[in-house]
């Protein structure tokens, strides 16, 4: 069976979607409204048209009170059961992500010098933006080279904010860029 819910946070709404083996889907979804659409578009996509879907609010508590503990600073680690969906090379990725600590941040080119493939700079980004399961596996402590502040899918303020509150000063406020497409 596959669970999904809205869960209201002090950011935007953020759809969280399970399956038998954890969480495979959390995405901030600011037109809350649509979260029955995109839940069913998300649980069919990950796990199949034959899958039997149904809004379980209760099957998150868990998570719930884990990011409650993390937006008031008292959690610095999930241990929710993930369940990432997604190439060789992004769970790769996914995985060095888990691996940044509270508190600190890494470039993209750190990322793909940890992985042995110093070149691949831009595909850990493109990596990183198809992050299923933004917060708990924290793409926001990867910033971009010189420290700037570069793609998030819940947007660049709430990738300052969510690195604020792990200690961050972020320095000056004006490294904050808006993403290009070239």
């Amino acid at each position: 069976m596959v669970r999904y819910a809205l869960l209201r946070t002090v950011l935007d709404p953020l759809l969280a979607v399970s399956g038998p083996d954890g969480l495979a889907h959390l995405e901030f979804l600011p037109q809350a409204w649509e979260y029955h659409t995109r839940a069913h578009a998300l649980a069919r996509s990950l796990f199949g048209d034959d899958r039997d879907i149904h809004e379980e609010p209760g099957a998150f508590a868990e998570l719930r009170d884990q990011l409650a503990e993390y937006f008031i600073g008292h959690r610095h680690e999930f241990t929710i059961a993930l369940d990432l969906h997604g190439s060789d090379f992004q769970l790769k990725v996914w995985r060095q992500l888990l691996k940044i600590p509270y508190g600190k941040v890494r470039t993209y080119g750190q990322i793909a010098k940890t992985l042995r493939q110093p070149l691949a700079t831009r595909a850990v980004g493109q990596a990183a933006g198809h992050n299923p399961l933004p917060i708990l596996v924290p793409c926001h402590r990867v910033v971009g080279k010189g420290g700037s502040l570069v793609g998030f899918a819940g947007g660049i303020t709430t990738k300052a904010r969510l690195l604020r509150l792990e200690g961050h000063t972020l320095g000056e406020a004006a490294r904050i860029e808006e993403p290009r497409l070239f």
